[in-house]
């Protein structure tokens, strides 16, 4: 069977990690029965690597990171290029079906910012939040098979469309190899320097300024503890506003803004940390979370979308901007040892679900079906 990859929409690291990941598995599990055509343009095409001989890399010409341009491209061209490639399937990775795509679609569910009116600014935003939604209930009810980040977005799709999938499964995003490697030279509590990090691409959604908040509540009950903000900012007039918070509260010492970092960097952020802290209030998944987890640092998450079935009974759970149950559940992670320890012990267990040959098993095991039934 040849299924063609939709990588147009894949502009940021998540839907790298994604796309990357199951596809390097998808490949290798098809054992040659099955090849891959990815369709990306040129403003991804630090995408392409050699996932194997049964996986193609092809660049689109006359489309780039916009969505609208991608939507008109995808609508006016893609059915003439999925008939050039003679392709059987598409696996549409933008979380709606691909119109006139012409073959029966994939569809890989992993953005639930339309649903969330209050990070939807200005009219633009809240037109391409009215498609989105559009979009995915039509994908919800038509495409052959639906693949969800998490249950928390199989339950926004059916919500949303009010319908339940052809065929719908969790696929979750896989731990890379090399972090497994190099957590295995994890610390204990006692080695580990009382610190916070907080690590993601950092939005307004992101809440950033609740972790600083509880910094600021754990210093004024003696805790002085550092907190480490990692990853690029998306607007700098938010990180403004959070350096201004950090300033106003006298926590300017104890706050380190280092934006992206390298491998290695991140890598150490994780070890030293006593804990992981992120309180967003829209997330597919929260790649982060389980990252920390390998290293045997436990997490606290707000209770909202889906960090809290990922970081599962590794992570605490607090409600969306209760800064005081923050603080709590930081403090308790950061200065008892023997509570520590025992989140530290269920972290590393519940790490082990996200292993990349397991999380993609539920799509391998679809291919193969539909592979036999063409």
């Amino acid at each position: 069977m040849r299924v063609a990859v939709n990588a147009l929409p894949i502009n940021n690291f998540s839907g790298r990690r994604v796309l990357l990941g199951h596809l390097r598995n998808l490949a290798a599990a098809s054992n040659r029965r099955h090849s891959f055509h990815v369709l990306h343009h040129a403003g991804n095409r630090d995408l392409r690597c050699d996932l194997g001989p049964n996986v193609e890399w092809i660049e689109c010409a006359g489309v780039g990171s916009r969505w609208l341009g991608r939507l008109v491209w995808e609508a006016t061209r893609m059915r003439r290029q999925l008939r050039l490639l003679g392709a059987d399937r598409l696996i549409s990775t933008s979380g709606a079906l691909v119109p006139f795509a012409g073959v029966p679609q994939w569809v890989w569910a992993q953005n639930p910012w339309c649903f969330f009116p209050a990070f939807h600014f200005g009219i633009g935003d809240r037109i391409k939040a009215r498609l989105q939604r559009i979009g995915y209930a039509a994908a919800q009810r038509h495409a052959q098979a639906m693949f969800y980040l998490s249950d928390y977005m199989a339950r926004c799709y059916a919500e949303n469309a009010q319908a339940t999938a052809i065929h719908g499964a969790t696929t979750y995003v896989g731990v890379d190899d090399d972090i497994f490697a190099a957590a295995a030279d994890r610390l204990d509590f006692d080695a580990r320097e009382l610190e916070i990090v907080t690590l993601s691409v950092m939005t307004p959604h992101k809440a950033i300024e609740d972790c600083v908040d509880a910094l600021a509540l754990l210093h004024s009950r003696g805790i002085l503890a550092r907190l480490a903000l990692v990853g690029p900012w998306s607007d700098p007039q938010y990180r403004l506003e959070i350096e201004v918070r950090v300033a106003r509260l006298a926590l300017a010492p104890y706050v380190e803004i280092s934006g992206a970092v390298d491998q290695a960097k991140l890598m150490s952020h994780y070890r030293r940390a006593r804990v992981f802290c992120l309180m967003s209030r829209c997330e597919s998944f929260g790649i982060p979370a389980v990252e920390a987890q390998a290293f045997g640092t436990p997490s606290v998450v707000a209770d909202a979308c889906a960090p809290p079935e990922v970081a599962g009974p590794g992570g605490r759970v607090v409600a969306p901007g209760d800064i005081a149950g923050a603080a709590d559940a930081l403090a308790a992670l950061l200065v008892d040892r023997e509570q520590w320890q025992v989140a530290s012990a269920a972290a590393l267990r519940n790490v082990e679900r996200f292993r990349w040959g397991r999380v993609s098993q539920p799509m391998i095991d679809w291919l193969d079906q539909s592979g036999d039934l063409t």
